[in-house]
């Protein structure tokens, strides 16, 4: 009876142990990143893989500090992993989408800001992340078509009529690009563009 109650006692105290390593781990994790710490949130993840905790939030973890320290494949390969366990989380299409495009894997990029319209399909800024994406990629009716997708559900903006401008110019549609350079200099409120001008004096001064 003693002996039993003895091999019980070992058992709830490792299963303790374990459960309460596991809390440690994720508690210091996540005290270190909220201080920007990633090699330490890095390490204590880590040891919560190594625990069992194979959870699409600590593989997103690890692909967010294996992205800050400049390890974009690493990266690349936990938000895959994170994917698989929750396919429908948005974010997750966005930290894909962001690392490919640092890539210049520009298409996969793409690819993966699209997945982010299947749930959330009036975002106006998915939409201008796409448009920017194409633009990058040489992709210039695209961008344009992705800016109007932005229009339709955020309405006329500093970015839209920016962004449009720059595509016409690509495609060498001057007067276009000067009436949407126009634009965006009249919503520039803040003087965020500051190469408007710069944009104007180039293509629009007869």
């Amino acid at each position: 009876m003693r002996k039993a109650f003895n091999v019980l006692f070992v058992l709830l105290t490792i299963s303790w142990c374990f459960g309460q390593s596991k809390k440690e781990f994720k508690r210091q994790g996540l005290s270190a990143l909220s201080k920007g710490d990633f090699v330490t949130t890095k390490e204590n993840y880590l040891k919560l893989l190594e625990k069992g905790e194979k959870t699409w939030e600590t593989y997103t973890i690890l692909g967010d500090c294996e992205f800050h320290l400049g390890n974009s494949e690493d990266a690349i390969a936990y938000y895959r992993k994170a994917q698989e366990k929750n396919p429908v989380y948005a974010g997750l299409y966005l930290r894909m989408g962001n690392v490919l495009r640092k890539q210049g894997k520009f298409e996969e990029a793409i690819i993966n800001f699209r997945k982010m319209t299947i749930t959330d399909p009036e975002n106006p800024q998915i939409y201008n992340m796409i448009s920017s994406t194409y633009y990058e990629n040489g992709e210039f009716l695209a961008a344009l078509d992705a800016i109007d997708m932005m229009v339709k559900f955020g309405g006329e903006n500093l970015d839209s009529s920016y962004g449009r401008s720059l595509a016409y110019i690509k495609l060498n549609r001057i007067p276009e690009a000067c009436i949407e350079l126009e634009k965006a200099d009249q919503l520039d409120k803040q003087n965020e563009r500051r190469d408007i001008d710069v944009m104007k004096a180039l293509h629009c001064v007869k």
